[in-house]
Protein backbone atom coordinates (compact mmCIF):
# COMPACT_ATOMS: atom_id res chain seq x y z
CA UNK A 1 0.00 0.00 0.00
CA UNK A 2 0.99 3.65 -0.35
CA UNK A 3 2.11 5.75 2.61
CA UNK A 4 -1.33 7.35 2.65
CA UNK A 5 -3.11 4.01 3.01
CA UNK A 6 -0.50 2.81 5.51
CA UNK A 7 -1.26 5.84 7.66
CA UNK A 8 -5.00 5.07 7.63
CA UNK A 9 -4.38 1.41 8.44
CA UNK A 10 -1.97 2.19 11.28
CA UNK A 11 -4.24 4.83 12.79
CA UNK A 12 -7.28 2.56 12.82
CA UNK A 13 -5.33 -0.35 14.27
CA UNK A 14 -3.89 1.92 16.96
CA UNK A 15 -7.40 3.01 17.93
CA UNK A 16 -8.44 -0.63 18.26
CA UNK A 17 -5.32 -1.84 20.05
CA UNK A 18 -6.89 -1.65 23.51
CA UNK A 19 -10.20 -3.23 22.47
CA UNK A 20 -11.08 -6.69 23.67
CA UNK A 21 -10.23 -9.59 21.39
CA UNK A 22 -13.25 -10.47 19.23
CA UNK A 23 -15.31 -13.56 20.01
CA UNK A 24 -18.18 -15.33 18.29
CA UNK A 25 -20.57 -15.94 21.16
CA UNK A 26 -21.31 -12.63 22.84
CA UNK A 27 -20.22 -9.60 20.83
CA UNK A 28 -20.69 -6.43 22.90
CA UNK A 29 -20.64 -3.10 21.10
CA UNK A 30 -17.28 -1.30 21.35
CA UNK A 31 -18.46 2.23 22.11
CA UNK A 32 -14.94 3.44 22.93
CA UNK A 33 -13.60 2.35 19.54
CA UNK A 34 -16.51 3.96 17.68
CA UNK A 35 -16.08 7.23 19.58
CA UNK A 36 -12.35 7.37 18.87
CA UNK A 37 -12.70 6.51 15.18
CA UNK A 38 -15.62 8.91 14.79
CA UNK A 39 -13.69 11.75 16.40
CA UNK A 40 -10.77 11.07 14.04
CA UNK A 41 -13.04 11.12 10.97
CA UNK A 42 -12.77 7.43 10.08
CA UNK A 43 -16.54 6.88 10.16
CA UNK A 44 -17.09 9.41 7.35
CA UNK A 45 -14.00 9.04 5.19
CA UNK A 46 -15.72 9.37 1.80
CA UNK A 47 -18.17 12.12 2.80
CA UNK A 48 -17.52 15.70 1.61
CA UNK A 49 -16.36 18.12 4.25
CA UNK A 50 -19.36 20.41 3.82
CA UNK A 51 -21.60 17.48 4.86
CA UNK A 52 -19.55 16.73 7.96
CA UNK A 53 -17.15 14.24 6.39
CA UNK A 54 -13.43 13.78 5.93
CA UNK A 55 -13.14 14.53 2.18
CA UNK A 56 -11.62 11.14 1.37
CA UNK A 57 -12.89 8.50 -1.04
CA UNK A 58 -14.19 4.94 -1.01
CA UNK A 59 -10.71 3.45 -1.28
CA UNK A 60 -9.70 5.26 1.91
CA UNK A 61 -12.84 3.92 3.56
CA UNK A 62 -12.06 0.38 2.42
CA UNK A 63 -8.60 0.52 4.01
CA UNK A 64 -10.13 1.64 7.31
CA UNK A 65 -12.85 -1.02 7.16
CA UNK A 66 -10.29 -3.71 6.43
CA UNK A 67 -8.25 -2.67 9.45
CA UNK A 68 -11.39 -2.73 11.62
CA UNK A 69 -13.11 -5.73 10.05
CA UNK A 70 -13.35 -7.67 13.31
CA UNK A 71 -14.22 -4.66 15.46
CA UNK A 72 -17.61 -4.63 17.16
CA UNK A 73 -18.84 -1.48 15.41
CA UNK A 74 -20.81 -0.72 12.19
CA UNK A 75 -17.86 0.92 10.42
CA UNK A 76 -18.49 -0.86 7.11
CA UNK A 77 -22.19 0.04 7.14
CA UNK A 78 -21.34 3.67 7.82
CA UNK A 79 -18.66 3.98 5.14
CA UNK A 80 -20.08 1.77 2.38
CA UNK A 81 -23.84 2.41 2.72
CA UNK A 82 -24.60 5.50 4.77
CA UNK A 83 -21.84 7.77 3.50
CA UNK A 84 -22.22 7.13 -0.27
CA UNK A 85 -25.99 7.57 -0.03
CA UNK A 86 -25.78 10.73 2.08
CA UNK A 87 -23.16 12.17 -0.28
CA UNK A 88 -25.28 11.38 -3.34
CA UNK A 89 -28.33 13.05 -1.77
CA UNK A 90 -26.44 16.00 -0.27
CA UNK A 91 -27.52 15.10 3.27
CA UNK A 92 -25.29 15.87 6.25
CA UNK A 93 -23.90 13.27 8.64
CA UNK A 94 -26.33 12.90 11.57
CA UNK A 95 -23.68 12.20 14.22
CA UNK A 96 -23.50 9.63 16.99
CA UNK A 97 -23.42 5.93 16.21
CA UNK A 98 -24.74 5.39 12.68
CA UNK A 99 -25.68 2.18 10.94
CA UNK A 100 -27.37 1.72 7.57
CA UNK A 101 -29.44 -0.77 5.61
CA UNK A 102 -31.50 -1.06 2.43
CA UNK A 103 -35.20 -0.59 3.08
CA UNK A 104 -37.00 -1.62 -0.11
CA UNK A 105 -40.17 -2.51 1.83
CA UNK A 106 -40.39 0.77 3.74
CA UNK A 107 -43.27 2.98 2.60
CA UNK A 108 -42.93 6.77 2.64
CA UNK A 109 -46.20 8.67 2.91
CA UNK A 110 -47.37 12.25 3.44
CA UNK A 111 -46.32 15.62 2.14
CA UNK A 112 -43.67 18.14 3.11
CA UNK A 113 -42.72 18.09 6.79
CA UNK A 114 -45.34 15.44 7.56
CA UNK A 115 -43.52 12.56 5.84
CA UNK A 116 -43.71 9.31 7.78
CA UNK A 117 -42.14 5.88 7.33
CA UNK A 118 -43.89 2.55 7.80
CA UNK A 119 -42.59 -0.99 7.33
CA UNK A 120 -39.91 -3.42 8.43
CA UNK A 121 -36.19 -3.77 7.75
CA UNK A 122 -34.67 -7.15 8.59
CA UNK A 123 -31.17 -7.90 9.84
CA UNK A 124 -29.84 -4.38 10.38
CA UNK A 125 -26.27 -4.55 11.73
CA UNK A 126 -25.77 -3.05 15.21
CA UNK A 127 -29.19 -1.39 15.20
CA UNK A 128 -29.68 -1.82 18.97
CA UNK A 129 -26.53 0.27 19.57
CA UNK A 130 -27.15 2.96 16.95
CA UNK A 131 -28.32 6.53 17.51
CA UNK A 132 -29.34 6.86 13.87
CA UNK A 133 -30.07 4.48 11.02
CA UNK A 134 -29.70 5.54 7.40
CA UNK A 135 -32.31 3.75 5.29
CA UNK A 136 -31.91 3.44 1.53
CA UNK A 137 -35.45 3.50 0.17
CA UNK A 138 -35.62 1.90 -3.27
CA UNK A 139 -39.18 0.58 -3.28
CA UNK A 140 -40.97 3.74 -4.40
CA UNK A 141 -41.19 5.67 -7.64
CA UNK A 142 -37.74 7.18 -7.03
CA UNK A 143 -34.88 6.22 -4.74
CA UNK A 144 -34.47 8.17 -1.52
CA UNK A 145 -32.39 8.13 1.63
CA UNK A 146 -33.94 8.67 5.07
CA UNK A 147 -32.16 9.38 8.34
CA UNK A 148 -34.08 8.07 11.33
CA UNK A 149 -33.37 8.52 15.02
CA UNK A 150 -33.71 5.13 16.70
CA UNK A 151 -35.41 6.56 19.80
CA UNK A 152 -38.22 8.28 17.88
CA UNK A 153 -41.84 7.35 18.54
CA UNK A 154 -43.02 4.42 16.44
CA UNK A 155 -39.55 2.88 16.05
CA UNK A 156 -39.03 -0.58 17.55
CA UNK A 157 -36.04 -2.91 17.54
CA UNK A 158 -36.41 -6.71 17.53
CA UNK A 159 -33.04 -8.21 18.53
CA UNK A 160 -31.30 -10.86 16.44
CA UNK A 161 -27.78 -12.12 15.74
CA UNK A 162 -25.82 -13.78 12.99
CA UNK A 163 -23.69 -16.93 13.28
CA UNK A 164 -20.79 -14.85 14.59
CA UNK A 165 -22.84 -13.33 17.38
CA UNK A 166 -22.97 -9.88 15.76
CA UNK A 167 -26.28 -8.01 16.14
CA UNK A 168 -28.61 -8.31 13.16
CA UNK A 169 -31.75 -6.64 14.45
CA UNK A 170 -35.09 -6.02 12.81
CA UNK A 171 -36.41 -2.46 12.65
CA UNK A 172 -40.18 -2.01 12.84
CA UNK A 173 -41.39 1.44 11.80
CA UNK A 174 -44.97 2.55 12.44
CA UNK A 175 -45.64 6.09 11.28
CA UNK A 176 -42.07 7.18 12.09
CA UNK A 177 -41.05 10.74 11.29
CA UNK A 178 -37.55 10.80 9.80
CA UNK A 179 -35.06 13.52 10.66
CA UNK A 180 -34.46 14.14 6.98
CA UNK A 181 -35.32 12.58 3.61
CA UNK A 182 -33.18 13.21 0.55
CA UNK A 183 -33.60 12.30 -3.11
CA UNK A 184 -31.04 9.93 -4.58
CA UNK A 185 -30.00 9.89 -8.25
CA UNK A 186 -32.06 7.52 -10.45
CA UNK A 187 -29.22 4.97 -10.67
CA UNK A 188 -29.53 4.26 -6.93
CA UNK A 189 -31.81 1.26 -7.38
CA UNK A 190 -31.73 -2.09 -5.57
CA UNK A 191 -28.83 -3.24 -7.74
CA UNK A 192 -26.69 -0.21 -6.91
CA UNK A 193 -27.29 -0.56 -3.19
CA UNK A 194 -26.44 -4.27 -3.37
CA UNK A 195 -23.15 -3.44 -5.09
CA UNK A 196 -22.03 -1.18 -2.26
CA UNK A 197 -23.06 -3.77 0.33
CA UNK A 198 -21.36 -6.62 -1.51
CA UNK A 199 -18.13 -4.62 -1.86
CA UNK A 200 -18.23 -3.94 1.88
CA UNK A 201 -18.64 -7.60 2.75
CA UNK A 202 -15.97 -8.68 0.25
CA UNK A 203 -13.57 -6.21 1.87
CA UNK A 204 -14.38 -7.52 5.36
CA UNK A 205 -14.08 -11.17 4.29
CA UNK A 206 -10.67 -10.46 2.76
CA UNK A 207 -9.55 -8.86 6.02
CA UNK A 208 -10.82 -11.74 8.16
CA UNK A 209 -9.16 -14.23 5.82
CA UNK A 210 -5.88 -12.34 6.11
CA UNK A 211 -6.14 -12.51 9.90
CA UNK A 212 -6.84 -16.25 9.71
CA UNK A 213 -3.71 -16.69 7.59
CA UNK A 214 -1.61 -14.73 10.08
CA UNK A 215 -2.95 -16.79 12.99
CA UNK A 216 -2.30 -20.06 11.17
CA UNK A 217 1.22 -19.02 10.21
CA UNK A 218 2.03 -18.06 13.79
CA UNK A 219 0.58 -21.26 15.21
CA UNK A 220 2.42 -23.69 12.92
CA UNK A 221 5.65 -21.75 13.46
CA UNK A 222 5.38 -22.13 17.24
CA UNK A 223 3.76 -25.57 17.58
CA UNK A 224 6.31 -28.39 17.81
CA UNK A 225 5.42 -31.93 16.76
CA UNK A 226 7.81 -34.89 16.49
CA UNK A 227 10.69 -32.66 17.53
CA UNK A 228 10.26 -29.85 15.00
CA UNK A 229 7.87 -26.97 14.26
CA UNK A 230 4.82 -27.87 12.18
CA UNK A 231 5.86 -25.38 9.52
CA UNK A 232 8.83 -27.59 8.68
CA UNK A 233 6.49 -30.30 7.35
CA UNK A 234 5.93 -30.14 3.61
CA UNK A 235 2.20 -30.79 3.83
CA UNK A 236 1.78 -27.86 6.19
CA UNK A 237 3.81 -25.64 3.88
CA UNK A 238 1.56 -26.59 0.95
CA UNK A 239 -1.55 -25.77 2.98
CA UNK A 240 -0.16 -22.39 4.00
CA UNK A 241 0.77 -21.60 0.40
CA UNK A 242 -2.76 -22.39 -0.79
CA UNK A 243 -4.22 -20.35 2.05
CA UNK A 244 -1.99 -17.39 1.16
CA UNK A 245 -2.94 -17.54 -2.52
CA UNK A 246 -6.64 -17.53 -1.65
CA UNK A 247 -6.18 -14.51 0.63
CA UNK A 248 -4.37 -12.55 -2.09
CA UNK A 249 -7.16 -13.42 -4.53
CA UNK A 250 -9.77 -12.04 -2.14
CA UNK A 251 -7.80 -8.86 -1.48
CA UNK A 252 -7.23 -8.15 -5.17
CA UNK A 253 -10.86 -8.79 -6.10
CA UNK A 254 -12.16 -6.59 -3.26
CA UNK A 255 -9.77 -3.76 -4.18
CA UNK A 256 -10.90 -3.90 -7.81
CA UNK A 257 -14.56 -3.69 -6.81
CA UNK A 258 -13.95 -0.72 -4.52
CA UNK A 259 -11.93 1.19 -7.12
CA UNK A 260 -14.61 0.58 -9.76
CA UNK A 261 -17.37 1.83 -7.44
CA UNK A 262 -15.35 4.90 -6.55
CA UNK A 263 -14.58 5.79 -10.15
CA UNK A 264 -17.97 4.96 -11.62
CA UNK A 265 -16.48 2.26 -13.86
CA UNK A 266 -18.66 -0.61 -15.12
CA UNK A 267 -19.09 -2.00 -11.62
CA UNK A 268 -21.51 -4.97 -11.71
CA UNK A 269 -18.96 -7.42 -13.10
CA UNK A 270 -16.16 -6.43 -10.74
CA UNK A 271 -18.39 -6.34 -7.67
CA UNK A 272 -19.92 -9.67 -8.68
CA UNK A 273 -16.47 -11.21 -9.13
CA UNK A 274 -15.35 -9.96 -5.72
CA UNK A 275 -18.41 -11.28 -3.87
CA UNK A 276 -18.31 -14.59 -5.75
CA UNK A 277 -14.65 -15.14 -4.90
CA UNK A 278 -15.23 -14.12 -1.29
CA UNK A 279 -18.26 -16.35 -0.79
CA UNK A 280 -16.75 -19.37 -2.57
CA UNK A 281 -13.32 -19.24 -0.92
CA UNK A 282 -14.64 -18.81 2.63
CA UNK A 283 -15.21 -22.55 3.02
CA UNK A 284 -11.73 -23.52 1.89
CA UNK A 285 -9.98 -20.79 3.87
CA UNK A 286 -11.86 -21.69 7.05
CA UNK A 287 -11.26 -25.42 6.57
CA UNK A 288 -7.50 -25.05 6.04
CA UNK A 289 -7.04 -22.54 8.85
CA UNK A 290 -8.93 -24.74 11.33
CA UNK A 291 -7.12 -27.85 10.16
CA UNK A 292 -3.76 -26.20 10.78
CA UNK A 293 -4.85 -25.17 14.27
CA UNK A 294 -6.43 -28.47 15.25
CA UNK A 295 -9.14 -28.49 17.91
CA UNK A 296 -7.94 -25.26 19.52
CA UNK A 297 -9.25 -23.21 16.60
CA UNK A 298 -12.90 -23.96 17.33
CA UNK A 299 -12.87 -22.88 20.97
CA UNK A 300 -14.91 -19.78 21.74
CA UNK A 301 -11.98 -17.88 23.23
CA UNK A 302 -9.74 -18.33 20.20
CA UNK A 303 -9.49 -15.47 17.72
CA UNK A 304 -9.66 -17.82 14.72
CA UNK A 305 -13.29 -18.63 15.49
CA UNK A 306 -14.11 -14.94 15.41
CA UNK A 307 -12.60 -14.76 11.92
CA UNK A 308 -14.24 -17.80 10.39
CA UNK A 309 -17.73 -17.34 11.86
CA UNK A 310 -17.79 -13.79 10.56
CA UNK A 311 -16.72 -14.97 7.12
CA UNK A 312 -19.50 -17.58 7.13
CA UNK A 313 -22.02 -14.90 8.09
CA UNK A 314 -20.81 -12.21 5.69
CA UNK A 315 -20.75 -14.56 2.69
CA UNK A 316 -24.56 -14.69 2.78
CA UNK A 317 -25.16 -10.95 3.18
CA UNK A 318 -25.85 -8.74 0.14
CA UNK A 319 -26.05 -11.81 -2.06
CA UNK A 320 -24.17 -15.11 -1.88
CA UNK A 321 -22.14 -16.57 -4.74
CA UNK A 322 -25.21 -17.94 -6.54
CA UNK A 323 -26.89 -14.53 -6.66
CA UNK A 324 -23.82 -12.85 -8.12
CA UNK A 325 -23.10 -15.73 -10.50
CA UNK A 326 -26.53 -15.06 -12.00
CA UNK A 327 -25.52 -11.40 -12.32
CA UNK A 328 -22.41 -12.37 -14.27
CA UNK A 329 -24.44 -14.66 -16.50
CA UNK A 330 -26.91 -11.87 -17.22
CA UNK A 331 -24.08 -9.46 -18.06
CA UNK A 332 -22.53 -11.97 -20.43
CA UNK A 333 -25.88 -12.64 -22.09
CA UNK A 334 -26.41 -8.95 -22.84
CA UNK A 335 -23.04 -8.77 -24.64
CA UNK A 336 -23.85 -11.50 -27.12
CA UNK A 337 -20.66 -12.38 -28.99
CA UNK A 338 -18.62 -9.63 -27.29
CA UNK A 339 -17.97 -11.27 -23.91
CA UNK A 340 -14.21 -10.84 -24.36
CA UNK A 341 -14.60 -7.06 -24.38
CA UNK A 342 -16.66 -7.29 -21.20
CA UNK A 343 -13.78 -9.08 -19.47
CA UNK A 344 -10.87 -7.05 -20.82
CA UNK A 345 -12.24 -3.53 -21.14
CA UNK A 346 -12.04 -2.56 -17.47
CA UNK A 347 -8.83 -4.03 -16.05
CA UNK A 348 -5.91 -1.76 -16.95
CA UNK A 349 -6.65 1.29 -14.81
CA UNK A 350 -7.63 -0.84 -11.84
CA UNK A 351 -4.53 -2.99 -12.13
CA UNK A 352 -2.33 0.11 -12.14
CA UNK A 353 -3.86 1.49 -8.96
CA UNK A 354 -4.14 -1.83 -7.13
CA UNK A 355 -0.35 -1.83 -6.77
CA UNK A 356 -0.11 1.64 -5.19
Amino acid sequence: MSEHFDAINDSVRAALAVSASPTFVDVPFDDRAWAELDESGFTTLALPGELGGSDGDLRDAAVACRAAALAAIPLAEANFLAVPALAAAGVAWPGGVVTAAPGPEIRLAGMGDELVLTGRVARVPWLRNADHVVLLLTGGSRPRVAVVKTTVDGFAVLPGTNVAGEPRDEAVLTGVRPLVVGDLPPEWDDSRVAQYGAAARATQIAAAASEALALATQYVSERVQFGRPLIKFQTVQHQLARLASDVVTLQSAADAAVIALRDGSPTPLLVAAAKIEASVLVSRIAAVAHQLHGAIGVTTEHRLGACTTRMWSWREEFGNELVWQHTVADLAATRGDDVWALLTGLTLDIRAEAHT
